[in-house]
């Protein structure tokens, strides 16, 4: 895919003269601020392919005491690794800002976190991530049951570390790294076009009663994986992608 910028030049004979006019190049639609507000997938291609950008970077940003594990950030690189074309690597860039002391977020309270936040937006061959780590839980959580991570713009995502600290560890639940890191893997299959939200299907395998995941239970991208029900089937090990959702990331740019 390439993307072209065009500058225009046009010359007129005035009186007594020539004059040259330009008008300026246009600015590039996919970096900076306005490139980081679209939907969910609709950056997929950008963040899979090298035709536009070759790096992409990680701004992991944690309220204090929620910093990711290691094993998180590990395996998130390596997931990026595995499934993506970057060539100019794949880089984390990590920042604790103070904890809001809140015990729910709503969408917008994240979107105006993010706005204060977030540093890094495309820029040159670099193609950015945001991804927020809070201190509460979702709003719209009901009893019985809770989000543990959300994918909500197009490069952004968020996990809700109140939720992950009371629901890992301890008998017959996952460890912590094993529960954020299957949560925000989950989330940035989201970001990457699945199910059918930017990287179109090449096999028909969207759950039908829960739209935009696989219909797959022992894939990544089940819909359990983001909520409480994740617990019920993830003890100790993470899921991977379904080969149905391999090959949508592959014909839409990626490994």
């Amino acid at each position: 895919m390439k993307f072209l910028f065009n500058k225009l030049a046009f010359y007129g004979l005035l009186i007594g003269g020539v004059y040259a006019c330009s008008v300026p190049e246009r600015e590039d639609p996919f970096v900076g601020l306005a490139a980081a507000r679209w939907d969910v997938g609709k950056s997929a291609n950008f963040l899979l392919s090298d035709d536009r950008f070759t790096n992409l970077e990680l701004e992991i940003v944690y309220m204090e005491g929620y910093k990711p594990t290691d094993y998180l950030m590990d395996s998130m690189v390596e997931f990026l690794q595995e499934i993506t074309r970057k060539p100019g690597g794949i880089e984390i860039i990590e920042k604790e800002i103070p904890a809001e002391g809140k015990e729910y977020y709503s969408t917008q309270d994240i979107g105006d976190l993010e706005d204060r936040y977030r540093e890094r937006y495309n820029e040159g061959n670099t193609v950015s991530v945001f991804f927020l780590v809070v201190d509460g839980s979702f709003m719209p959580d009901e009893e019985g049951f809770f989000t543990i991570g959300a994918a909500y713009r197009n490069t952004s995502m968020v996990l809700f570390g109140k939720r992950i600290f009371e629901n890992s560890g301890g008998f017959g639940r996952p460890s912590r790294g094993t529960l954020e890191t299957t949560t925000a893997l989950h989330e940035l299959g989201h970001l990457l076009g699945l199910v059918n939200v930017g990287s179109e299907m090449v096999t028909p395998h969207e759950d039908q009663g829960k739209e935009y995941h696989c219909d797959d239970d022992s894939c990544l991208m089940y819909w359990a994986v983001e909520t409480d029900n994740v617990l019920q089937f993830t003890p100790q090990t993470i899921p991977e992608l379904d080969e149905n959702c391999r090959n949508d990331l592959r014909a839409n740019g990626g490994r």
